[in-house]
């Protein structure tokens, strides 16, 4: 998480915006298998595209993460993540987020960065949802990766 937070800092800063990190101690010490450079790349533009979208001195970008164990039918330990990038107001426009999710062929450059994140992120098993609401709105991106047991070699910490 701070990896991804550390990729928005100077952003955040000249738009004059806070950042609020809803991130619960206990998730730097879960580890997973997983694709952690990928994982903190799609973080990352959703995060940067709350930040664009949020206009210069008005607010702030929030950051919020929830892990959970969950046992998979095999016996094996999942970590359940999700995850919620928000930002107050209107928002991304529609045309970006309607290429993010319909592969439009005129693609923005950022609804084509957003539709690769969300492709990315759903062959790793995971979702993203995009929601309005009437002040505020985010990306819930949810995932379950599997839990590297202490001592263990395997895998990439996430």
């Amino acid at each position: 998480i701070n990896a991804v937070v550390s990729q928005v800092m100077i952003l955040l800063r000249e738009r004059g915006l806070q950042l609020i990190r809803d991130i619960p101690e206990e998730i730097k010490v879960i580890s997973v298998f997983g694709d952690q450079v990928r994982i903190q790349q799609f973080l990352a533009d959703f995060l940067q595209n709350m930040v664009h979208c949020t206009p210069p001195q008005e607010g702030w970008v929030e950051i919020q993460a929830r892990p959970s164990m969950k046992q998979a039918s095999d016996g094996a330990e999942l970590v359940h993540l999700q995850f919620r990038m928000a930002c107050p107001g209107e928002g991304l426009p529609p045309e970006l987020i309607q290429d993010m999710f319909h592969n439009s062929q005129w693609a923005t450059d950022e609804g084509l960065g957003l539709s690769i994140c969300r492709k990315v992120l759903k062959l790793m098993g995971g979702e993203v949802q995009y929601i309005r609401e009437s002040e505020r709105c985010y990306f819930h991106v949810t995932m379950e990766l599997p839990s590297v047991q202490v001592g263990s070699s395997r895998g990439k910490q996430s």
